[in-house]
């Protein structure tokens, strides 16, 4: 294994009690050499003087940091043999958090656009209202959309609305559902990551995300916009409550209710399916070998099972294992 030693971002640190003793907990933000912009996310532990260390190092901030990487439950993990924390600028310290890639003003103008085509009136203005919110105009173009697994980028909640609204207007008409329906749900879904995960480094939980969780804040700005234009109905109210009550899709992801509308239904798999796939893109952007492992569905990624002009192009019946006879 590899020695790793740089500079680093500090997103958590605990101290852990076990067999052999104490040790510090870090986990460890290194800008990749794989690109601009890229990063590499490491656990890492150290055994020598865990108390001390921990008790200079904070979490948002910067360290020189070496250790060598091992191999644990199928996770590259560091053992750290040097933590020294660093005066750093607030600049110096962001340059480490990853963004998304959609421009915010670009990106919020294509939300408006969305909201925009919504053919019922009443959808079309509170899509509008909701993008008008002072609330929402400052803090939805940097909002991340998790704290780790997908999306978990300045913006990242922005980059993420925008690919699963792209595919819910694409099969919106292949599967016959109510593509304005259908847009207004993907919209606000996840809208409560807004208040759930700070933007500052290290995307921590808010207070109010930890109380109550990004489902009922959700639901709470939705009764909200919707309580400002009149007449408004409850029953449709407690349709856009569904879609964010139910797009985790099971009671064991978290769920309160299960989806009860086929648009409710293409609300979860979309959000799922641009979550996963964000998350095998992660991993494929880490350094390392071919695969890596993506600890959130326990699972080993190829990294070049997307570019066959990588693949080995040794004919069927020419390797050393024959596949089928000759």
């Amino acid at each position: 294994m590899k020695i790793v030693k740089g500079v680093a971002f500090v997103r958590s640190k605990s101290l852990q009690e076990g067999q052999t003793g104490a040790s510090l907990v870090l986990g460890l933000v290194f800008k990749s050499s794989r690109g601009a912009g890229l990063t590499t996310e490491y656990s890492a532990r150290l055994w020598e003087n865990p108390e001390k260390v921990a008790s200079v190092v904070r979490v948002g901030g910067l360290v020189v940091a070496e250790g060598q990487e091992y191999a644990y439950n199928g996770e590259t993990q560091l053992r750290l043999s040097r933590v020294e924390p660093l005066n750093a600028t607030e600049e110096e310290v962001r340059s480490f958090v990853p963004k998304g890639t959609a421009d915010a003003e670009e990106g919020m103008g294509r939300l408006r656009t969305y909201m925009e085509s919504l053919g019922d009136p009443l959808l079309r203005q509170f899509g509008l209202n909701m993008l008008d919110d002072p609330e929402i105009r400052i803090r939805f173009p940097s909002a991340p959309a998790a704290k780790k697994n997908h999306h978990a980028t300045l913006g990242g909640l922005l980059d993420h609305t925008l690919e699963i609204l792209e595919m819910g207007s694409r099969v919106a008409p292949v599967l016959s559902l109510n593509r304005d329906l259908l847009l207004l749900g993907l919209f606000l879904h996840d809208i409560g990551k807004c208040w759930e995960i700070s933007s500052a480094p290290g995307f921590g939980y808010t207070d109010e995300g930890r109380l109550v969780g990004h489902m009922l804040l959700g639901c709470e700005k939705t009764t909200q916009i919707a309580r400002r234009i009149k007449g408004f109905p409850e029953r449709t109210l407690r349709i856009l409550h569904h879609f964010i009550l139910s797009h985790h899709g099971e009671f064991e992801y978290g769920s309160p209710v299960l989806p009860a509308t086929p648009e409710a239904m293409a609300v979860h798999l979309l959000d799922n399916l641009s979550g996963q796939v964000n998350a095998m893109r992660q991993v494929r952007s880490q350094e390392g070998d071919q695969w890596g492992y993506e600890k959130n569905r326990g699972a080993y990624i190829w990294k070049n099972g997307s570019d066959p002009s990588s693949w080995d192009q040794t004919a069927i019946g020419g390797g050393d294992r024959k596949v089928f006879d000759p």
